[in-house]
């Protein structure tokens, strides 16, 4: 398996077409997200609904006007997401 680098990471982006760079934002943010909450829980706490209120996922797409239904596009990505992790398997 091919080392990841910041070089490698840089390269893959520019060769992404600038319009897709949001999604990559998003999953970026995703994933720190989802590296606090695993940090929470394995600390002495459950997250709670204020942990998420002040979180940045709430109104994460309010401002996007290329999504015009929330619900579909976040459906959109998450079998984008599971198909990518399928065919790695």
């Amino acid at each position: 398996m091919e080392s990841v680098t910041e070089e490698r990471v840089l390269e893959e982006l520019q060769d992404l077409d600038p319009e897709r760079w949001f999604e990559v934002l998003d999953f970026i943010g995703y994933l720190k997200e989802r590296g606090s909450r695993h940090e929470v829980r394995a600390g002495t706490r459950e997250l709670t609904a204020r942990d998420l209120l002040e979180s940045k996922l709430v109104g994460l797409w309010a401002d996007r006007e290329d999504i015009e239904d929330s619900v579909e596009f976040a459906r959109r990505l998450r079998r984008q997401a599971d198909h990518r992790t399928r065919s790695r398997q």
